[in-house]
């Protein structure tokens, strides 16, 4: 019995920890989102700071670093690409398919 309580209580521990990969970025890693976001997607410093703020709370910070790749690195992009699972490239999908659009108009 007590070591069904240790496992539960050290699983209700993990369940926090697991979720800080979602928190707000690092100062730097948003600077990097940023610019890169500007000069892959021509879009202005308010929409990508906008994203920015997104991407920090819907995605890991694998997902963020691939995000944050030059485009043209296609080297690396697929190898960090065959790290990931399929829900996190789907989550990668999604938001690029949402947060353009839902910061369109950031000023």
């Amino acid at each position: 019995m007590r070591r069904v309580v240790v496992a539960a209580a050290l699983l209700i521990a993990s369940v926090p920890a697991s979720s800080a990969a979602f928190a707000a970025m690092d100062k730097p890693a948003h600077d990097k989102f940023v610019a890169r976001c500007k000069t892959s997607m021509y879009m202005s410093s308010a929409q990508c700071s906008c994203m920015a703020d997104i991407v920090g709370k819907k995605l890991d910070d694998l997902s963020i670093a691939y995000l944050s790749l030059d485009p043209l690195d296609v080297r690396n992009s697929a190898a960090m690409s065959k790290k990931m699972t399929g829900k996190e490239l789907s989550a990668i999908d999604n938001f690029m398919k949402t947060a353009p659009h839902t910061c369109k108009s950031a000023k």
